[in-house]
């Protein structure tokens, strides 16, 4: 693991990751997001507004939960219909 310092609507955080890069691209995203939410909700605070960024997130890993679901069952219906053509 190395360590990896990131900054998000201000402030610092020193983290520990086997995939650095890959963590610092997230806190790019969450810090745009952020501020994006801000400038829309200037009443909330940091932590406000990081709730506000999760559920967001929580929404739409849901949607993508189903659609990988969906896209789950047609592959396997697709597969069933091939084995039958190729029998």
């Amino acid at each position: 693991m190395q360590s990896v310092e990131v900054e998000i609507f201000g402030r610092r955080f020193r983290l520990r990751s086997d995939e650095p890069e890959k963590t610092m691209l997230v806190a790019e995203r969450i810090n745009q997001q952020i501020k994006e939410l801000s400038t829309q909700f200037d009443n909330l605070d940091f932590t406000k507004l990081l709730l506000l960024i999760s559920l967001q997130q929580q929404e739409q890993i849901l949607v993508l939960d189903d659609r990988n679901s969906e896209l789950s069952t047609e592959l396997d219906r697709l597969n069933q219909m091939i084995s039958k053509i190729i029998s």
